[in-house]
């Protein structure tokens, strides 16, 4: 009983300092990473009265977009 004692607390401080390591090792940046550093370009405003390319942006050529409103929860009143 002793024995489990000391291997448990022994498995428990050596985890302790390898996640302390760990923490102070340096970290390689990682492609997401790289790009969030990069300046990002200023949201602009524009007025409703700017034309649609304007407002919306350059076609991404999607196909679809789906329109999710309302509640997740649902009702069957409508279904009789």
């Amino acid at each position: 009983m002793q024995n489990q004692n000391i291997i448990k607390t022994t498995k428990l401080v050596v985890i302790f300092i390898a996640a302390v390591i760990c923490s102070y090792l340096p970290g390689q940046q990682t492609r997401a990473n790289i790009e969030q550093d990069q300046p990002r370009k200023q949201l602009e405003l524009v007025g409703i009265n700017a034309p649609f390319e304007t407002r919306a942006g350059v076609d991404d050529g999607a196909a679809f977009a789906v329109n999710f409103i309302g509640s997740t929860h649902g009702g069957l009143e409508p279904c009789g």
